[in-house]
C-alpha cells in the first residue's frame, strides 16, 4: 500500500527531470555508458540524440523487423533484427560499419540479444533452450547447458546483458537466469518479482508496476536473498528500458523519456 500510495504520488506531476525525446511509436530503444539515447522510431530510422540534444539518424528499415538495440559499447551500437536475422555494427556516428546474417549458418530461433563483452554476440536459442555466443563471421563459439524446457513459442526478443562481471537473460517463461562469465548459473528469479530492465555490477534492475527496483549484489554458490531497494518511480503507463548510474530510459504514451537528476 506504501509503494502504491507512492506511485500514485509520482504520477501526479511530470518528474523535473524528464526529457521527452521522441513523440509517438518506438520501436526499440537502449542507453549508453556516456549518456547517449539510440532508438528506431516508427519509420525505421536509427537515431542517437547526445547530452547536447544533437540527433542523427540514419534509415536501417531494409533489415528487417522486430529488433533490438544494445549500445552497451558506444563506438559500435548493435541493431538485431529477429525476424530476419540480421545483426547491423554501426560507429559512434550511426554509420554502417558491418552486417552480419547469424541465420546464414544457424538453425536459430533467436528470443534473446545482446553484445558479449569481448565484443562477440549473445543469442538465447529458443529452439535450443540454449545461450550461445556467436562471432562476427556467424560462428557459433560458445554455448550453455539448456536453461529451460524446450518447445518454446514465438516472442519479442529480449536483452541479454553481460558487462563482464556476470550475465543475466529473461527465459521464455519469463523468469531471469544469473550467470558467471563461465556460463555457470548463479541464480533464478522468479517472474513474479519483475521484468528486467538492465545490469549494474553485480545486481541487476527489476520493474514490477511502476517502480524500479535494484536487487542485492549477487553470489556465486549463494541463494539470492529476495530484498529489493526502490529506486526509481514511475507513472503507471510506464515501461523502463535501460538504467545507467542514475539516468533511466522510459517509454510511455507521451514518448521516449529520459530522466536524470
Amino acid at each position: 500500500m506504501i509503494v502504491a500510495g507512492l506511485c500514485l504520488l509520482f504520477s501526479c506531476s511530470p518528474n523535473p527531470g524528464d526529457t521527452l525525446l521522441e513523440k509517438g511509436r518506438v520501436v526499440a530503444a537502449d542507453l549508453d555508458v556516456q549518456g547517449n539515447v539510440y532508438f528506431l522510431d516508427s519509420a525505421y530510422q536509427l537515431c542517437k540524440t547526445g547530452t547536447q540534444k544533437a540527433k542523427i539518424c540514419n534509415a536501417v528499415g531494409t533489415y528487417g523487423e522486430e529488433a533490438i538495440i544494445d549500445a552497451d559499447n558506444p563506438l559500435e551500437p548493435m541493431v538485431f533484427f529477429q525476424n530476419s536475422g540480421i545483426l547491423v555494427i554501426n560507429d559512434n556516428n550511426l554509420n554502417q560499419v558491418a552486417t552480419i546474417n547469424l541465420f546464414a549458418d544457424n538453425n536459430l530461433k533467436p528470443g534473446g540479444f545482446g553484445r558479449a563483452n569481448d565484443g562477440n554476440i549473445w543469442i538465447f536459442d529458443d529452439n535450443s533452450s540454449t545461450l550461445k555466443k556467436i562471432d562476427r563471421s556467424g560462428n557459433i563459439i560458445l554455448e550453455s547447458m539448456v536453461l529451460c524446457e524446450k518447445g518454446n513459442k514465438p516472442r519479442k526478443p529480449s536483452q541479454v546483458y553481460d558487462n563482464g562481471l556476470m550475465l543475466a537473460l529473461t527465459l521464455p517463461n519469463q523468469s531471469i537466469v544469473v550467470m558467471d562469465a563461465n556460463l555457470n548459473t548463479m541464480a533464478t528469479v522468479p517472474a513474479n518479482q519483475g521484468r528486467m530492465v538492465d545490469i549494474a555490477g553485480k545486481r541487476i534492475v527489476l520493474q514490477k508496476d511502476s517502480v524500479l527496483y535494484l536487487t542485492e549484489t549477487f553470489q556465486p554458490g549463494k541463494k539470492q536473498p529476495s530484498k529489493r531497494e526502490a529506486t526509481v518511480w514511475m507513472e503507471s503507463d510506464s515501461r523502463a528500458l535501460a538504467m545507467r548510474g542514475k539516468k533511466t530510459l522510459i517509454l510511455n504514451n507521451k514518448g521516449l523519456i529520459l530522466r536524470q537528476p
